[in-house]
């Protein structure tokens, strides 16, 4: 997809981070946009954002782990639009613990966004993206989609989930020639609030991959503040790489070592995994990769 103008763009999680910049890049471009956030004070932030642009703008208050109001978005979203172009399954949140320590609401709770969100919003509006000359569907994933540490289970769960997914959707779309673009996108350290919104069952005060921090607010804030790339160059990169068709988006140089450290050396990457932050520290912040 080369042209976004006159598009109709749904993002998921559009609230804040990644979803709200592509908003606004899109928006800019004259793509229209449905917002779909689970906040109704982070929806209303993007759409005064959105005031700017000379675009249409509709905005829906949806949990994504709801699937009735997700089943019903696509009708919503073409009745305010007409159509529907592109979606973007991008919400998302991390519940962090031991395996030990996690119940079943922990689980229900993280996939319930995190994957069951991602699938039902994908099965939702494909028919109608089937039916448009050009249409993409573009599912957020992680680079903990292509390795894992501890505590993250519930997570990695959601993303190696959604990676399988979407790869596999890929496959199917190709195979049979249908018009509908499927991508799957790998973030690695974004600045974003997503460690800020996450659960921590198992929190431990010191030093990590991202800095020191006493409580799980100051490491939420150190996440965000210490991030090799911001929100804003991390939908550029998306955008183009839709451009290009890169069916997979490595987002930030620290995604393309995270994944190479893992395919080189498989059982012992996660003694690797404290010297990224050094070595991504010898390129400019917000390099475009």
């Amino acid at each position: 997809m080369k042209n976004f103008k006159d598009k109709v763009a749904v993002i998921t999680g559009a609230g804040s981070g990644m979803g709200q910049e592509l908003a606004l890049q899109l928006a800019a471009e004259g793509c229209n946009i449905a917002l779909v956030e689970w906040k109704e004070d982070l929806l209303n932030e993007t759409k005064e954002l959105l005031k700017k642009h000379n675009v249409g703008v509709s905005s829906h208050l949806i949990d994504v782990s709801d699937k009735e109001a997700v089943d019903n978005l696509p009708n919503e979203v073409i009745e305010n639009h007409g159509q529907v172009d592109i979606v973007f399954n991008n919400a998302g949140l991390s519940v962090a613990t031991k395996v030990e320590d996690s119940t079943d609401e922990d689980w229900d709770f993280g996939l319930g966004i995190l994957l069951h969100g991602v699938i039902n919003s994908t099965r939702a509006f494909l028919p109608h993206l089937k039916e448009r000359p050009e249409s993409a569907i573009v599912n957020t994933s992680s680079i903990f989609g292509l390795l894992s540490v501890p505590t993250q289970s519930i997570y990695h769960v959601g993303k190696f989930g959604v990676r399988g997914f979407t790869e596999s959707l890929a496959l199917e779309m190709q195979l049979n020639n249908e018009s509908v673009e499927v991508y799957s996108v790998h973030p690695g350290h974004i600045g974003t609030n997503i460690f800020s919104a996450s659960r921590f069952k198992n929190f431990e005060p010191g030093t990590s991959l991202f800095g020191e921090a006493n409580t799980p607010e100051e490491a939420g804030k150190i996440f965000k503040e210490n991030a090799p790339t911001s929100a804003k160059s991390a939908a550029k990169i998306i955008l183009k790489n839709i451009r290009k068709k890169n069916k997979r988006i490595l987002v930030g140089i620290d995604a393309h070592m995270y994944d190479l450290a893992q395919r080189i050396f498989p059982k012992w990457y996660i003694y690797l995994l404290p010297l990224i932050p050094l070595i991504r520290n010898l390129f400019p912040k917000d390099k475009i990769s």
